[in-house]
């Protein structure tokens, strides 16, 4: 019994992992930037045209605060190596899927086909996250990290720190890169 119950918690992690709301998680940087130094950051304000809200950007903040945290980086004003922005775009989408069949009788004796093509759609609001890294010294962009997440309207406040919890952690899984040779 005890095996099953093992077997069973690490089924059911694997399966809520596997179904993880971020994705399309990507990353760019300079390779020609010295990433061996950057100890220090600190934030620059998010652009105009920015979709988040100023709950979302604490949210944001937190999240890579505490990220930059355990990597050993410290946030500072006085002199920081690199400043991080944070931008966050929505978009509606809409997911078509094609199953290949349907099942309607009516339609099979009305029309005399069987198995005509059944398609399901599913709209949802995407959310993207942006984290820009500029070098302090000569205002350039050096790394760029950025994360999708179906985003759902009737969330908690807890749910989406944790979705952006998530994304936060995704993006910068791969910061720093390695050292150049």
């Amino acid at each position: 019994m005890m095996v099953f119950r093992a077997l069973l918690v690490v089924c059911l992690s694997g399966f809520i992992n596997a179904c993880s709301s971020v994705y399309d998680v990507q990353y760019d940087y300079d390779l020609k930037a010295d990433f061996t130094d950057l100890n220090s950051y600190d934030w620059l304000p998010a652009p105009d045209e920015t979709d988040v809200d100023s709950l979302n950007a604490t949210r944001i903040k937190r999240a890579v605060n505490a990220e930059m945290q355990a990597k050993g980086l410290t946030i500072t004003s006085d002199s920081p190596a690199f400043f991080i922005v944070a931008h966050s775009r929505t978009q509606d989408r809409i997911s078509v899927r094609d199953w290949g069949y349907s099942y309607d009788p009516f339609e099979s004796y009305w029309s005399g086909q069987w198995g005509t093509e059944g398609t399901s759609r599913y709209e949802y609001t995407e959310g993207s996250l942006i984290l820009d890294f500029v070098d302090a010294g000569t205002k350039k962009m050096i790394w760029r990290g950025t994360a999708k997440a179906a985003l759902d309207d009737q969330s908690t406040p807890e749910e989406k720190a944790l979705l952006i919890s998530e994304a936060v952690q995704k993006i910068l899984k791969n910061f720093p890169p390695p050292a150049a040779n």
